[in-house]
């Protein structure tokens, strides 16, 4: 019996990571093309004209763009810049910039414009980002609330696209794509950021989009939640709360933006410890991301981001497994140490990217 007990635990964990990271995708491509298939049909039969035209200018609804900014002395003209440049009507823009207590030249830098589109708000307290969003998005009275980053810069076009979709009234919140500029041609993201594209085409297609990118993304500013003062994972909150209201989250790949990647592998993993954090911040205070939200958003949940955040702690559970049942047989014992095998591999690939290799 604790047998049968210890070898269900290797195999639901193993599986379950390799499920998420290798048969997920493929499951989702057949699941949201026989979904596409349906609508395709019933497009058929509706005659019904799906093309998407282009906006013209009286017909754009204003919008707010808000940016919590933290020592962005580097990139912060050049953001305004591009903010104020873009291709959209001058009385139907504005931007709300808070310098959350700003060790640098930031809050100076973002005064010396002026133009009445530009909110500048130097706070001298450092308050966390989660705090700043909740004061900026309070000033805003557009409907349209649209959230960057100070180090991305949008295409022209980029807020006539992501708004297009919010002329479907149950479309609640819009994404558009990140383009990442890799540093020295040492893109740590190049790969993860293909396959995330992938996956997040395919989830949009099958309604079940989850979270937003930070860097571009929009919601009906009637679906604002303030944020808890500790959230660590801001977007991926904040789109998730208009999922959860009942709302969709929908994918615009044509509303793009770029933004370097880290120049260096440590970076990035500092990064991702924090994500990683934030990540079960998130699973643990709102199981309504799960209970409340669509069928298809459920599906994706558990198998893109839960199965995931959790794959170390089945890794583990495996590995112990299978090192009990080492003790009574060799089989086991030899898979024990390929298990250990892999991972001193992932080490020292780790060690030797850190030194430059």
């Amino acid at each position: 019996m604790l047998d049968l007990l210890l070898i269900s635990v290797v195999v639901l964990g193993i599986g379950g990571v390799l499920y998420s990271y290798a048969l997920y995708p493929f499951v989702l491509f057949v699941v949201a093309a026989m979904a596409q298939a349906k609508r395709d049909a019933a497009f058929v039969f509706k005659k019904q004209d799906r093309r998407k035209t282009r906006a013209q200018a009286q017909d754009l609804p204003h919008v707010a763009i808000v940016i919590s900014a933290f020592n962005e002395e580097r990139h912060i003209v050049e953001r305004i810049d591009n903010i104020l440049g873009l291709d959209y009507p001058a009385d139907k823009l504005h931007a709300y910039i808070g310098s959350d207590g700003s060790k640098d030249r930031t809050a100076e830098l973002m005064a010396r414009f002026d133009d009445p589109r530009l909110h500048a708000l130097p706070f001298v307290e450092n308050r966390g980002k989660a705090n700043v969003l909740n004061d900026l998005v309070s000033r805003v009275q557009a409907p349209i609330v649209v959230f960057s980053d100070a180090n991305t810069f949008f295409a022209t076009d980029a807020l006539r696209r992501l708004v297009e979709d919010f002329e479907d009234p149950k479309v609640g919140a819009v994404t558009g794509e990140l383009r990442l500029n890799g540093s020295g041609g040492d893109n740590q993201d190049s790969l993860y950021w293909r396959i995330e594209q992938f996956l997040k085409f395919f989830e949009a297609r099958l309604g079940g989009l989850l979270g937003a990118n930070g860097a571009i993304y929009a919601i009906r500013r009637e679906l604002w939640m303030p944020l808890e003062p500790d959230t660590i994972c801001d977007d991926f909150c904040v789109a998730m709360n208009v999922a959860a209201a009942g709302y969709r989250v929908v994918y615009e790949p044509r509303a793009w933006a770029n933004e370097d990647t880290p120049e260096h592998i440590g970076e990035e993993y500092r990064r991702r410890v924090r994500i990683g954090i934030g990540n079960f911040q998130a699973l643990i205070r709102h199981p309504e991301y799960l209970l409340k939200t669509s069928a298809a958003t459920a599906f994706a949940y558990l198998s893109h981001k839960v199965l995931r955040w959790i794959a170390p702690h089945l890794l583990i559970a495996a590995l112990l497994a299978s090192a009990i049942l080492a003790l009574d047989s060799w089989a086991w014992a030899l898979f024990t140490a390929l298990q250990i095998l892999s991972y001193a591999a992932a080490a020292a690939a780790l060690a030797a990217t850190n030194r430059g290799v």
